[in-house]
């Protein structure tokens, strides 16, 4: 594990009061539950600035819509061919 930074975080006391509860609540200390939400934080915040291919992501769908429909049509097919 690398070298721990110390730092001091002033929170609002509902907060700090919350953040507690929640320590307690997962068997956790603070400063391991302020570490991991942070975490989560900044890596959230990294994957939603990540640029949408709007044009990729349409494209995806209606080949998606494509399949569902190939399927659908092969069903009809299949059960008319059975009756």
């Amino acid at each position: 594990m690398s070298k721990a930074t110390r730092i001091t975080v002033t929170l609002d006391p509902q907060v700090a009061e919350w953040a507690k509860q929640a320590a307690e609540r997962q068997n956790r200390s603070l400063s391991s539950l302020i570490n991991a939400s942070l975490r989560s934080a900044l890596v959230h915040d990294s994957l939603t600035s990540i640029a949408v291919d709007d044009a990729a992501d349409l494209a995806a769908a209606h080949d998606e819509l494509d399949l569902t429909e190939s399927a659908a049509a092969d069903a009809r097919r299949r059960s008319r061919g059975a009756a």
